[in-house]
């Protein structure tokens, strides 16, 4: 059920989970199509939807907050409508932004790309496949920004090394997973990297990173490897965009996978 701020649509709740938007002491009134977020300016809004977190934590609908702030944007226009924290975006169906860098290296076996591997203490998806650097896009960064901050962290990616990555264009879908919604953009990056530099694990996130032959991602992505399922969608662009498939995929079905990754 969608869910609105000053009539511009916010995001979706799963209609199970409406009546507690619709509580007593909860900012929200009912529409006829879903509910309608108190009126205000953004603070104001942003300080409501901080309560809502608050008593949905209390009740076990949400985990302790990440302090992680994302913006709440008008799923038209992408106006900034109010601020929520990270961990409630999926519950509320907020649309949120991301970066995901592909990270290779041509060698004269072909081209390498460095995997991720989760750290097994991860909330989500622990020991699964990622992509090199990948991270949501918060309140004060663009998606460069989000992008150099990420290498740093993740990664041990210099700012002038990480400036160089290259825009390959954005990834868009949405995810129902049990009764929450990710409606997600993937800001996504190639970043070829010299042949002698090694990324290493900073932030904690990663446990480790692998440089892996084209053939052996292609294979992973057929098999029943682990991969965190938004990292294996960018993955999976890379290996089209640079005709890494070319060799086993008939061209008609290369396009519809590529028209499939970008119809979100």
């Amino acid at each position: 059920m969608p869910w609105t701020v000053d009539g511009h649509a916010a995001g979706f709740v799963h209609r199970a989970r409406l009546p507690l938007l619709l509580a007593p002491g909860m900012p929200f009134t009912e529409t006829v199509a879903g509910a309608r977020l108190a009126e205000g300016d953004v603070a104001t809004r942003s300080a409501a939807l901080g309560h809502a977190v608050a008593a949905l934590g209390a009740r076990g609908e949400l985990r302790a907050p990440l302090g992680e702030i994302y913006p709440v944007l008008d799923l038209a226009t992408q106006a900034e409508l109010a601020r929520i924290d990270r961990v409630a975006v999926p519950w509320f169906g907020v649309l949120a932004r991301g970066v995901h860098l592909n990270g290779f290296v041509r060698t004269r076996g072909g081209t390498h790309l460095w995997i991720a591997r989760r750290a097994a203490g991860k909330r989500t998806f622990g020991g699964h496949l990622d992509n090199v650097v990948a991270g949501g896009q918060g309140v004060g960064f663009d998606a460069l920004a989000t992008l150099v901050k990420e290498c740093g962290e993740e990664a041990a990616i210099p700012p002038a090394l990480a400036v160089q990555a290259t825009r390959t264009g954005v990834l868009a879908y949405r995810q129902q997973d049990g009764l929450a919604l990710k409606v997600d953009q993937l800001h996504c990056y190639d970043l070829e990297l010299p042949p002698d530099f090694v990324p290493r694990p900073v932030d904690g996130e990663v446990e480790c990173f692998e440089p892996w032959p084209a053939a052996e991602v292609a294979a992973s992505l057929r098999g029943d490897a682990l991969w965190k399922p938004n990292c294996a969608l960018v993955a999976l662009d890379f290996l089209l965009r640079h005709g890494l498939l070319d060799h086993e995929l008939p061209a008609a079905e290369r396009h519809a996978l590529w028209r499939a990754l970008r119809t979100g």
